[in-house]
């Protein structure tokens, strides 16, 4: 969903945004990459608001002018401390104007996270993607096919192979030059916006997502994936594994000899309201080291490698704040990391937690020494077990040492609602997010359809009586 100098906080909401920004961040610190000085931590209550969006021309919800930007900027004065910052295209047009509302923002003392929201999708706004770097699938029958993402009336695209190091290789050394040095002092860290392994099928909330169905199958990853298994000794019936793994004897006749059968794959095709996460039956054998190597590739190749890179060229940036990522509870927090043994899956949206069936190993995210903070991604209401996602994120990112924060403020085509809003507060009092993120910046302003004057004083008194409780 978009739709990611710490400052302390000032007690009169009065004040303007200008003595807000130089005093708010407070001294605390995080570990940084070798060598660079460290990053400050956000105080509690550092709000950060999506989205804000840019593009060559003023379409599809983007600005692109210097007047927009001042007339944006100047009625979200004093309201928050950051935005997620998006550019919808990469090209030399798309970043003239990015630049220049980016500008604005730092004028008007915002910090702005670069956001990477649907990077798969703007991956050719960099150059044609070579065909080594397109992503693989495998369709249910055990076929392997090139990758590609179709969206509704628009002719297919190439998925590209974030979890390729060569691929990434050339995507980070066109992004460093025509995004991150352009954008170095003018952008406050880097937003992950949900990112994950590319899944290429519809999902419900109680359904896995099906292994075959990851883009993930390309023949660099199969060189990868027997480079694991010989260093780890992954055997199966004492024969080391050099094939993709399947659950079906049938899918190997189709594989191309680059497949074959496993047992252990007892990941629930569906869960039902009531089941207890930490009951659930996981993958087992070749399966675990399955999960594990995916996740773990796509950590260290895509997110881990982007967070370094980007710290690394922004170190002495006084407003740097490293990098944060933002996932939705129900594919990023992994069942087989639920230590509560009472949670259980919600009725109503009942919503799983599928992360490593996403290629998201939370723990692992939470304790990469390149990655600052985590913010749990909710979807109303609280009603939903949403207290049972947020305790977990919490207990996960802070085990790691590092910021924790929620987004329990999302309300897409609805207002604020006044009952809903004590329940919001009520679990932040108790968790004590530092970060708390919310969603969209236009319900926030006079003029919008779900605009309530009177939900915005509740929110605003709450988060001001929030920030005071931290001194």
């Amino acid at each position: 969903m978009t739709r990611s100098t710490r400052r302390r906080f000032i007690q009169t909401l009065g004040l303007s945004a200008a003595s807000l920004a130089s005093t708010r961040w407070l001294a605390a610190q995080t570990p940084a990459t070798a060598g660079a000085k460290t990053r400050s931590r956000p105080p509690r209550g550092y709000l950060i608001v999506q989205d804000l969006s840019t593009y060559n021309v003023s379409r599809f919800g983007c600005i692109s002018t210097v007047a927009e930007a001042e007339e944006a900027f100047a009625k979200l004065d004093g309201k928050l401390d950051a935005l997620e910052f998006a550019s919808a295209f990469y090209g030399d047009h798309d970043l003239r104007a990015h630049e220049a509302v980016a500008r604005v923002g730092v004028a008007h003392k915002v910090d702005l996270w670069m956001s990477t929201f649907r990077m798969q999708q703007r991956v050719r706004s960099f150059g044609a993607i070579r065909p080594e770097f397109q992503a693989h699938v495998m369709e249910p029958d055990g076929r392997i096919v090139p990758a590609e993402h179709a969206e509704e009336g628009a002719k297919p695209a190439i998925v590209f192979d974030f979890l390729n190091p060569e691929a990434t290789d050339w995507f980070l050394e066109q992004f460093r030059k025509k995004y991150l040095e352009r954008m170095k002092g003018l952008i406050a860290g880097v937003f992950f916006n949900e990112d994950c392994v590319p899944y290429l099928a519809k999902w419900a909330n109680y359904r896995r997502y099906d292994y075959w169905r990851n883009a993930t199958f390309s023949p660099r990853i199969l060189g990868l994936w027997r480079d694991y298994c010989r260093q780890r000794n992954v055997v199966e019936a004492g024969k080391l594994v050099e094939q993709f793994p399947v659950h079906d004897p049938a899918m190997v006749a189709k594989g191309g000899g680059l497949t074959a059968y496993f047992p252990g794959w007892k990941v629930p095709a569906v869960i039902e309201e009531g089941q207890r996460f930490a009951s659930l039956p996981r993958a087992e054998g070749v399966w675990q080291q399955w999960y594990d190597f995916v996740c773990g590739l796509f950590l260290k190749n895509w997110i881990g490698r982007l967070a370094q890179l980007a710290n690394e060229i922004n170190q002495n940036e006084s407003r740097w704040k490293g990098t944060l990522y933002f996932g939705l509870h129900q594919w990023s927090l992994p069942y087989e990391q639920v230590t509560d043994p009472q949670f259980s899956v919600p009725s109503g949206h009942k919503w799983g937690a599928w992360g490593r069936q996403r290629g998201v190993d939370l723990q692992k995210l939470a304790a990469h020494p390149d990655v600052d903070a985590i913010i749990c991604e909710t979807y109303p209401p609280i009603a939903s077990h949403l207290e049972g996602f947020v305790a977990e994120y919490a207990r996960i990112t802070r085990q790691a040492g590092k910021t924790f924060g929620v987004m329990l403020h999302r309300d897409d085509k609805w207002a604020l609602k006044l009952d809903e809003e004590e329940r919001r507060w009520a679990l932040i009092a108790k968790y004590k997010p530092e970060i708390i993120a919310r969603y969209p910046r236009s319900r926030m302003l006079p003029g919008d359809p779900y605009y309530s004057a009177e939900a915005e004083k509740l929110f605003t008194t709450r988060l001001a009586e929030y920030r005071k409780s931290a001194t």
